[in-house]
């Protein structure tokens, strides 16, 4: 049994097929096939099923240990890559472009500062995507939504994120010292999509409050509401870290009740820590 076989069998199962495993292992999907057949035949079992390439009972058994060994066996490597405090260190790091923009720069400049020879590789994906990708090693560490609900997952808050109504100052809605969800029926309304954790939370606290909101556009990105809003083609709800000194055409009203976006880190519970890592969650 080698980790090589090890990492091929993980790829297989979380990927659901041979062909995507052996582009993920970097191998030929022969090689992929030899080594889990090699496998099988030293554990006595048949790990995968071959027509849908989904583990056999025997092969969940053996994943939910060979993800410990992986673990541990990345955390060694990454402890010995660590070791020398002269040499220069990677932090993968995934977020969203929202953090990427908004909350990160000032961090990211400290962080360089203490540690000049470290080399920041940032991935900007929505929550799910990133926490799968820390999950299964390829981030070291994630910034997102909370909460996770994985149970491979460590997570730590950091800080919550206030939604605000934003609307176009020329709105007749920007000289209401008071507004209320029912003042909002019938307004055209630019909502983050529902695959975000803010546009879901959105939903959720509408629905919540039988309303029905008018939307007429639907987007992932903040930087397009910004600009729609300012255009008076609708209002919507925004972080109040997303809107700029640059956002002068918008008007940022106070809306009681609304959700808050709870952000947090997240990393592998047993994975080794560099110490540019450490240094980014302390920044943090």
């Amino acid at each position: 049994m080698t980790l090589d076989q090890l990492q091929s069998l993980k790829a297989i199962i979380e990927t659901g097929s041979f062909r995507s495993a052996a582009v993920r292992v970097h191998r030929t999907q022969p090689a992929v096939t030899h080594q889990i057949k090699a496998l099988e035949r030293e554990m006595g079992h048949a790990l995968i099923d071959r027509k849908t390439a989904a583990p056999t009972p025997a092969g969940a058994l053996f994943y939910a240990q060979a993800r410990k060994l992986l673990t541990d066996a990345d955390a060694l490597r990454a402890a010995m890559r660590d070791f020398d405090e002269t040499a220069s260190s990677e932090l993968r790091l995934g977020t969203s472009d929202t953090t990427a923009l908004y909350i990160l720069p000032k961090i990211v400049q400290r962080f360089r500062r203490q540690q000049p020879k470290a080399k920041l590789h940032i991935v900007n994906r929505p929550t799910e995507i990133i926490a799968t990708l820390v999950e299964r090693g390829d981030l070291d560490l994630g910034i997102l939504t909370l909460p996770t609900v994985r149970a491979a997952l460590e997570e730590r808050m950091l800080f919550q994120q206030e939604l605000v109504l934003v609307v176009s100052k020329r709105h007749a809605l920007s000289k209401r010292p008071v507004i209320r969800l029912r003042d909002l029926h019938g307004e055209p309304i630019l909502l983050l999509e529902e695959v975000t954790r803010t546009g879901r939370l959105l939903r959720d606290y509408f629905a919540e409050r039988d309303f029905a909101p008018n939307v007429v556009l639907d987007t992932s990105s903040f930087e397009v509401i910004k600009r729609y809003v300012a255009e008076g083609i609708g209002i919507s709800f925004l972080p109040k870290e997303t809107i700029t000194p640059r956002d002068n055409k918008l008007a940022v009203l106070p809306f009681s009740g609304l959700p808050r976006v709870t952000i947090g880190a997240v990393w592998r519970k047993g994975a080794y820590q560099t110490r540019a890592a450490q240094a980014f969650l302390k920044l943090l």
